[in-house]
């Protein structure tokens, strides 16, 4: 910075002011408190739930019970200082006809709050339905055109592509369960969407290993998943079964040969086993996560075969893309990842080192995803999610 006109030692002075100035601002920390439950909304049954505190001085934790109905809860740990992620919450199971809730409330020593609402369904019941923002689940459009699913990339970009939706009924409901973008030539997906939360991945059932034609398209166009692919190469789930446990149907769905792509053993039950986990568990601490799982093609030399001896394209890459949504989160309520792997064994990888921005993936594959997500946000605010680096988002790590 230049000082025209002004002697040097009134400079050195505003230099120094400046430099007091700016040392009290460092030295003065704002205080903050922000409290979160890995999961808002818990069947009936006796359990627990992970409890973390986000503070930079002295707190205290008091459970705030709503209804009459009292004491039905405990903390490990109602007070502390700074950060602590492994509190635990445990709960009775709920006899009651009636869903029940309570809320933790955490204070600081300054006197700020903050709280979280826990939900315990009723005796018998699964957890609430899932609350998806834009759209109602139950809206299972034939029209794929018309669907405003926040999971949907943009259609038609990808030549030769041919376009299909699956529902599943659950006590007397119709749920979307996946759609997926077909590739006749290479007999795979391209690419699965579909949302999840703790509402599909409830395990009422067990895996289903259903594995069958995909009813869609019949024994003729869909693929053949009963006798595998080959000794090394897996029948590799795009939708995971334990993404869809919430009733038999809905896992039945995810054995559809048209789920399927012949996967290296070592990548799905190495560093893609990995990332599916962690896509449950983030899943299942928002209201919807909106997940887009797809396979590269283009460049592979390997082909191999279905159990009908259909010709199948081997691929070369995976990826996943993620954006979640939870409503009560008080750092964002948005939040984009997406992770791109070769189709190769990545032995004891970190999960994080291959985590890259949805733009990036974009950029890889050049498929335009959540291309719904614009209407909902503004088109500014969809574009900074999807720039984002989620290597410095805390919610992932």
């Amino acid at each position: 910075m230049k000082f025209p006109k002004i002697r040097k030692v009134a400079a050195v002075v505003m230099m120094v002011c400046g430099f007091v100035l700016s040392s009290c601002q460092q030295d003065t920390e704002i205080s903050k408190l922000e409290i979160t439950l890995k999961s808002g909304n818990v069947s009936s049954e006796v359990g627990s739930v992970f409890v973390s505190v986000k503070c930079n001085e002295d707190w205290t934790i008091h459970i705030e019970y709503q209804g009459d109905e009292q004491g039905w809860a405990s903390l490990n740990a109602t007070e502390g200082s700074g950060d602590k992620n492994n509190i635990i919450l445990t709960y009775s199971a709920n006899e009651s006809e009636e869903e029940r809730a309570l809320c933790l409330r955490a204070v600081s020593s300054s006197s700020l709050s903050d709280e979280v609402v826990l939900t315990q369904a009723a005796h018998g019941k699964l957890p609430p339905e899932p609350e998806d923002p834009v759209d109602d689940p139950k809206d299972t459009t034939t029209d794929l055109s018309a669907m405003s699913w926040l999971e949907l990339p943009a259609m038609g970009s990808e030549s030769g592509l041919e376009y299909y939706s699956h529902s599943f009924e659950m006590n007397g409901q119709t749920y979307r369960n996946y759609t997926f973008g077909w590739s006749q030539g290479d007999l795979v997906a391209l690419w699965v969407a579909y949302p999840l939360c703790k509402f599909y991945t409830n395990k009422s059932v067990s895996r289903t290993n259903a594995w069958a034609y995909d009813p869609l398209l019949g024994p003729e166009k869909s693929s053949a998943p009963f006798g595998g692919y080959g000794e090394e190469l897996a029948r590799g789930h795009q939708l995971p079964s334990a993404d869809r446990l919430c009733c038999y149907d809905a896992n039945a769905q995810t054995f559809y040969g048209t789920n399927m792509t012949p996967q290296l053993n070592a990548h799905n039950e190495g560093i893609w086993g990995t990332l599916e986990g962690s896509v449950r568990t983030w899943a299942n601490t928002s209201d919807t996560t909106y997940v887009v799982t797809g396979c590269v093609v283009e460049g592979s030399q390997r082909t191999t075969y279905d159990s009908d001896g259909k010709p199948m394209t081997v691929p070369v890459a995976y990826y996943k893309v993620l954006l979640r949504y939870h409503k009560a989160s008080t750092i964002s309520q948005w939040s984009c990842i997406a992770f791109y792997t070769e189709h190769k064994d990545y032995g004891n990888t970190d999960l994080k080192s291959l985590a890259i921005s949805v733009d990036e993936l974009e950029e890889i594959t050049g498929i335009d995803f959540f291309v719904n997500l614009p209407a909902k946000l503004g088109e500014a605010k969809a574009a900074e999610l999807e720039a984002q680096d989620p290597r410095t988002v805390s919610i992932w790590w």
